[in-house]
């Protein structure tokens, strides 16, 4: 029997070029960091800023995104929702996989090349920059070349998701191939010459285009290219063909090129150092000399050291992650209870989205155009509020029975002042930050350039810097800003058909015109939000969501900071309840002996202190709005 197994040289080949670009990228973000640094210090301290930074920023950022795009589907770092598919037979995952794959992987080729004729496009018109005369088009290939190897990398993974089905279910091959010709065919004759029979009005397009995303997010296609496909293809039905090409060719470029999306890796690149060489660690240990002969001590450091390292991190992931293999061994070794262990790091990091700074609530800000230095500050009462709702939780849970988590050693005073000399570096990198960006000393990019190259700074000058921890952090961070932008630039299509419907608007209106309480009908957000929760990551959720609910929140008199709140701590609760809580698998990968069970049961009292912890901030939004109305 013929397999169809791709030559190993080549998928070699194109798996060795992902790393190679994924690798320049890594060494791009090095110097977008170097030169936000060093153009804010010029600035200050000579009154000589670079001139051009903006733009060398925004295209160094293009190069960063569409160099690691390849090498984080190699990586499976691109976000699915897989809770569906995974209950199913292996010959129905595989006949999906294969469908999914082939749409992906058909998407992705045609962005490409509108990418490559809008590059063409530029080059005739000689476009260039405004300030230092760049040629634009040049980007606009390397989008082009970006997506193409994504493509290729795709196409490998389908090669080999036929090869399965072959090896194992060759009959389905028999009627899988035809269907994905007529497929093609189907979308070719619909996109190309005409429309349905009854063709249908935006709104009810809209609705359409809605429960198609459903059935497709559930299918394991990566979120940002459902989103993308809905986009273009609501807008090619609503309009032209022409006008839903156009949006695949414009909106990845002009979606990255843009400056104030260049914090969101500057602030990813922060924590990853802070990672990789060992801040984490000494965050730890400090705040379990203050706390560890509590009831349950160490699971209550764990907690305080997530808030402290969510100060410098902006990412759950990332807090989960750091803390999960700093903390539990030690609580392993003490003798924790396992649910109690997983779940108070599984839920500690969550903390990491709440607690400036924040790229969940940079990306709000973003959208909703509010300033996000009143998000940040807004965001910090209710985080700490959060870590001794989490605190009093364990307290609780280890005073009734004492054997889940034993007291740690008691330390003398002196021993703990001496031990706030290894967080000295946290707080004043805090303070720089968020107060630099509060008073306007920097903008959220410069805050975040300068918080990053703090973070690298100061580990310079304590030796705890090695080049492969760089190196590390550099790819890490390329990964991760890849994965955050592929579902940007899907949102940003769906966006555009999402407006053409005036959904957005006919949704707006008709909750405003409701005989109903505001706040109820604020309750029937959240409950949206709790169910999107467990079904999504939260920067899906916030993409997916804000364009539709805000207009909505806004018209009913809410204020739009204290929703970003409400807004961000929701999404935080869906990182840890079932069936996908992201953070649970975090923690599953960090303790692999542990059942998934045992995490979650151990997630259940603080997803208790969770609620009543949103309840508070509901009842009473100047625990959000104090710290902004006492700044003035």
């Amino acid at each position: 029997m013929l397999l169809f197994t791709p030559a190993y040289s080549t998928e070699k080949a194109i798996n060795w070029l992902s790393r190679v670009i994924h690798r320049v990228g890594g060494i791009v973000l090095a110097a977008m960091m170097f030169l936000t640094a060093a153009d804010v210090f010029l600035r200050y301290l000579f009154n000589r800023p670079i001139s051009g930074a903006l733009e060398l920023n925004e295209n160094m950022l293009v190069i960063l995104v569409f160099f690691s795009v390849a090498y984080t589907a190699i990586q499976k770092g691109h976000v699915r929702v897989e809770v569906l598919i995974t209950q199913l037979s292996q010959k129905a995952q595989s006949v999906i996989e294969i469908i999914s794959g082939f749409v992906t992987f058909v998407l992705s080729l045609m962005i490409t090349w509108q990418a490559f004729v809008l590059a063409l496009e530029k080059m005739e018109q000689g476009l260039t920059t405004a300030v230092l005369f760049i040629p634009v088009f040049p980007f606009i290939f390397m989008v082009a070349f970006g997506s193409g190897l994504l493509s290729l990398v795709l196409l490998v993974d389908l090669v080999h998701s036929v090869d399965q089905v072959v090896r194992s279910h060759w009959k389905i091959l028999e009627w899988l191939i035809p269907l994905l010709i007529m497929i093609l065919l189907g979308a070719a004759i619909f996109f190309g010459f005409g429309s349905l029979p009854s063709k249908l009005s935006p709104v009810q397009a809209g609705y359409v285009g809605f429960i198609v995303l459903l059935v497709l997010l559930f299918s394991g296609m990566p979120i940002g290219f459902v989103m993308a496909l809905i986009g273009f293809a609501g807008m090619t039905y609503l309009t032209t063909m022409e006008s839903g090409l156009g949006l695949l060719g414009n909106v990845p470029y002009s979606t990255v090129n843009t400056y104030s999306f260049c914090v969101i890796p500057l602030f990813i690149l922060m924590g990853s150092f802070a990672f990789y060489t060992g801040l984490s660690k000494d965050l730890y240990g400090t705040v379990y000399k203050w706390l560890g002969h509590f009831p349950g001590g160490l699971a209550m450091a764990t907690v305080g050291a997530c808030a402290g390292f969510a100060a410098i991190s902006g990412s759950s992931l990332a807090t989960a992650a750091t803390m999960g293999t700093v903390a539990l061994p030690e609580m392993k070794r003490y003798k924790y209870d396992p649910a109690l262990a997983t779940g108070c790091i599984a839920a500690g990091g969550s903390i990491g989205i709440l607690i400036p700074p924040s790229v969940v609530l940079v990306i709000y800000g973003i959208l909703t155009n509010e300033p996000i230095g009143d998000l940040f500050i807004a965001g910090f009462i209710p985080g700490i509020l959060e870590a001794l709702f989490y605190l009093g939780t364990i307290y609780i849970i280890c005073k009734i029975d004492p054997r889940r988590g034993p007291r740690g050693e008691r330390v003398d005073l002196r021993k703990k002042l001496f031990a706030l000399k290894d967080t000295w570096g946290i707080i004043a990198l805090f303070v720089l930050v968020v107060g630099g960006l509060y008073f306007g000393v920097f903008t959220p990019t410069e805050a975040a350039g300068v918080g990053a190259f703090g973070v690298f700074f100061l580990t310079l000058a304590r030796r705890k810097l090695t080049f492969k921890h760089f190196g590390d952090s550099l790819s890490d961070t390329g990964k991760t800003t890849a994965m955050v932008f592929v579902i940007l630039i899907g949102a940003m299509l769906i966006g555009y058909f999402l407006t053409i419907t005036r959904i957005p608007y006919e949704l707006s209106n008709w909750v405003a015109n409701l005989q109903m309480n505001r706040y109820v009908i604020l309750v029937i957000i959240i409950l949206i939000y709790l169910f999107l929760g467990c079904i999504m990551d939260s920067l899906s959720i916030i993409l997916l969501t804000i364009p539709i609910f805000f207009p909505v929140v806004v018209k009913l008199g809410f204020d739009p900071i204290w929703f970003g709140i409400i807004t961000v701590r929701i999404s935080e609760m869906g990182l840890i309840t079932p069936p996908i809580g992201m953070n649970v698998f975090i923690i599953k990968g960090v303790a692999g002996d542990v059942p998934m069970y045992t995490i979650f049961r151990g997630i259940v009292p603080f997803l208790i202190a969770d609620a009543c912890h949103v309840a508070l901030l509901v009842a009473f939004p100047q625990i959000s709005l104090f710290l902004l109305k006492l700044l003035g």
